[in-house]
């Protein structure tokens, strides 16, 4: 009790006469320096005055300074470590990109011209490596999505078509990309001519693989999805195949960047 009293004293004196206190040390430079480990069983408490008490934070939050002369604070990361995906710096905050990423399950044959014109949905595409707010949806026929946040989205997209020439022996143009299922219209897509040969059916003879990689501007009040169009029939391949083996080859991703 003694020593407990003397130290009690030693601090307090420390405090009138030199305003610093230093642990192993005999020249602070803080008001409180301590030249060793620091051991904290309770909460930390940062900022507040004389009258209010420092935030103690919330369970996940981590420490955040805030330059000299500043209290540092508490600040949250969003979806970690609940969340797969890209950790993004956006607004001065940490958070995991919406994600989404997916593969063909099956082939998807599409007969040219039909749906009205209008290009169709993919099917096929439900093997969701990831999608980190499930805001996908994806059956053997369709698939739609949406994204949490206004913002630019990186798209990538890698499909391999098997087609046919069109009626006249003329090489077709199959379109594959992103359609704004709310307006009805592409808002990013790729089409190149594809000559088929001497192919007779969508399925065989020479493929082509389409690839797309850009940026847009997509909004959470519009419904999307990836989607292809073809004059004449057209197969969009799930896997290639040869000699060695076979892997998946189809795949649609979307990415938010800010």
């Amino acid at each position: 009790m003694k020593k407990k009293t003397i130290l009690i004293a030693s601090i307090f004196c420390s405090l009138c006469y030199h305003s610093q206190i230093g642990i192993n040390t005999a020249t602070p430079m803080k008001n409180l320096h301590v030249n060793g480990s620091l051991q904290v069983v309770n909460e930390l408490n940062v900022g507040g005055n004389a009258s209010t008490a420092g935030s103690a934070g919330v369970a996940g939050q981590v420490l955040k300074s805030n330059g000299p002369g500043n209290a540092p604070t508490w600040q949250t990361i969003a979806g970690v470590p609940s969340s797969t995906g890209t950790v993004i710096a956006l607004n001065g905050q940490f958070v995991v990109a919406q994600e989404i990423i997916v593969q063909m399950t099956n082939d998807f044959i599409v007969t040219g011209g039909s749906n009205g014109g209008v290009p169709v949905a993919i099917g096929s595409l439900n093997n969701e490596i990831v999608d980190n707010e499930n805001m996908y949806t994806g059956s053997l026929s369709t698939n739609s999505f949406k994204v949490s946040a206004d913002g630019v989205y990186q798209i990538m997209m890698n499909a391999q078509l098997s087609t046919i020439n069109t009626a006249d022996g003329s090489p077709s143009s199959p379109v594959v990309g992103i359609w704004d299922d709310t307006i009805n219209a592409w808002v990013a897509r790729v089409n190149d001519i594809y000559w088929a040969g001497a192919s007779s059916g969508a399925g065989g003879g020479p493929k082509q693989t389409y690839t797309l990689i850009t940026s847009i501007p997509m909004l959470t009040s519009h419904t999307y999805s990836f989607r292809v169009y073809n004059t004449v029939d057209v197969t969009i391949r799930y896997l290639s195949s040869g000699a060695t083996g076979s892997g998946p080859v189809t795949q649609m991703s979307v990415k938010r960047l800010k």
